[in-house]
């Protein structure tokens, strides 16, 4: 009945001049069911109905799946449901997109789950030709663990504008700048060749409120461009006709990927992407294009440039001797880089100069190894006690080297890798810490404190020490002689008095 009456109204608006836009927006009905409508006579939409009731629906078999993702994940579109039956079914059908949508519908329908609506529109720009241009742009998004924790992850993403080819990489860490260039190389390698302009989000790229630590805009990226090839172009914010590609796909990326997805680890989620780009993104026909991404990409990539020869930071960043004091000299102070970085006769690091005034210090190997705030003045060394210490020596190493000296080194691999595991940020610390200890007390006192910390789960470097001291003085006190007491007395005769003693038989009468 109430169907019905939506038909009825729908044709008396139409009858009062209303076009479908006018009553789609009126009585929140698509478009094209409000056309669907009006073509159909009384006795038509009746039947119509009545055959809905009765058709068998095809995806039956996967309701309390589709009701279940839905539950957990309420704005979730009719194409990322999709991609879930695919990637969860394997002996999934192959059927129509609308079926989905229908389906999904019908569920939503069913059992109350509305799903919230937040449409925006986008300008048909003129199609560029084939290896013209790509755009970019970096995001973040928040997922949940297994633990219902919140897990922030920040990814990069490109799209050639013509075949729509797309590519995603994923960080646990806000990108600096060879992390960036790093996944640009990632992206050109995926897509087979390089485009003639990428294009990016000034204002986004620029903020560091979106990608906390984004370096893109760094002199060593400009160096990059050059490096590979390629021009930038900057557009203004929030312009669809300039962008409106890369803003389409982070957002897919945001509501048909992640939506609903379990963080596990950022290796597993970059595998998994990998499969969405091949199984969904670059697989299925784009909107506006009508065409396959995938298929198009094989005409393109013809007309990309080709990547001549692999990316070697050394020439974008500056390069800086350390000097034996593991520092380097920078703008007339010294900056301190970790202990043991310097190995003679020489040993070179490359810094970059980050958009917060912060110098970034990378090892030959692209690791970062320090990161400071640009000292104003002159003659100071930058750093704290965090760049004194040994990073040299590994904490496998440092822990093999110290279960060595123990009388059962299983033992003490154990007890050391169980503090390792209870404080991981600090292991450091209590390995050094245990290495004091035994060049303070014998190995001796060391195992019996072992033994006593094993026996009772005291797993602490601090406690240890606590123990071993306590073991050291009770063993002293036990190998020291003690010297007779001399008693001295006025009355010589005094130490020969015998004390009166009490008869056992007084106790005995008071017991009875």
């Amino acid at each position: 009945m109430h169907k019905l009456i939506m038909y009825h109204e729908v044709h008396k608006r139409h009858r009062d001049g209303l076009k479908p836009s006018q009553i789609s927006r009126d009585l929140g009905l698509d478009k094209r069911t409000i056309r669907k409508y009006i073509a159909m006579t009384e006795e038509e939409y009746l039947e119509f109905i009545h055959n809905q009731k009765d058709r068998e629906k095809l995806l039956e078999p996967y309701e309390e799946f589709i009701k279940t993702r839905l539950e957990d994940c309420e704005d979730a579109s009719a194409a990322q449901v999709h991609d879930w039956l695919k990637e969860h079914h394997n002996d999934f059908i192959d059927v129509n997109e609308k079926t989905v949508f229908n389906f999904v519908l019908y569920v939503r329908n069913k059992y109350g789950i509305p799903k919230p609506f937040n449409n925006r529109e986008y300008e048909q720009v003129e199609e560029l030709p084939f290896g013209k241009q790509a755009q970019a742009d970096l995001g973040e998004y928040n997922m949940s663990t297994d633990e219902r924790k919140r897990k922030k992850i920040y990814f990069f993403s490109m799209v050639l504008s013509r075949s729509r080819q797309k590519f995603v990489w994923f960080s646990e860490h806000p990108f600096t700048t060879l992390a960036a260039i790093a996944a640009h190389d990632k992206a050109f390698y995926y897509l087979e060749g390089i485009p003639g302009e990428i294009v990016y989000d000034q204002d986004t790229l620029l903020l560091i409120d979106e990608n906390k630590g984004d370096l893109i805009l760094t002199e060593a990226f400009r160096k990059y461009a050059e490096y590979r090839g390629f021009k930038l172009h900057f557009c203004r914010k929030s312009d669809p006709q300039s962008k409106g590609k890369i803003e389409n796909l982070i957002k897919y990326i945001k509501y048909n990927f992640l939506r609903g997805r379990v963080f596990v680890n950022i290796d597993t989620l970059n595998g998994q992407v990998m499969e969405w780009l091949s199984r969904t993104a670059n697989a299925k026909v784009h909107s506006a294009t009508r065409k396959i991404p995938c298929q198009k990409w094989l005409i393109e990539k013809t007309y990309l440039k080709p990547i001549l020869n692999s990316f070697i930071p050394a020439s974008i960043l500056d390069e800086y001797d350390v000097r034996k004091d593991n520092t380097i000299s920078y703008k007339g102070n010294f900056y301190r880089v970790p202990t043991g970085t310097y190995k003679p006769p020489r040993t070179t690091v490359w810094t970059e100069l980050a958009d917060d005034n912060r110098l970034i210090i990378y090892n030959t190997n692209n690791n970062k190894i320090a990161s400071h705030k640009i000292y104003c003045g002159k003659g100071k060394t930058i750093g704290g006690n965090n760049y004194k210490r040994d990073f040299s020596s590994g904490i496998d190493q440092l822990i093999n080297e110290l279960c060595g000296e123990f009388a059962n080194p299983d033992q003490a691999k154990k007890y050391l890798l169980q503090i390792r595991h209870d404080k991981p940020r600090y292991i450091r610390d209590h390995l050094q810490y245990i290495k004091k200890l035994m060049v303070i007390f014998n190995m001796e006192v060391m195992n019996q404190a072992m033994d006593f910390c094993i026996e009772n789960k005291i797993y602490k470097a601090t406690d240890m020490g606590s123990v071993a001291k306590k073991i050291h003085s009770q063993v002293t006190r036990e190998t020291v002689i003690t010297p007779p007491i001399i008693i001295n007395t006025i009355n010589r005769s005094a130490h020969k008095i015998i004390p009166n003693k009490s008869d056992i038989s007084d106790y005995q009468s008071l017991m009875n």
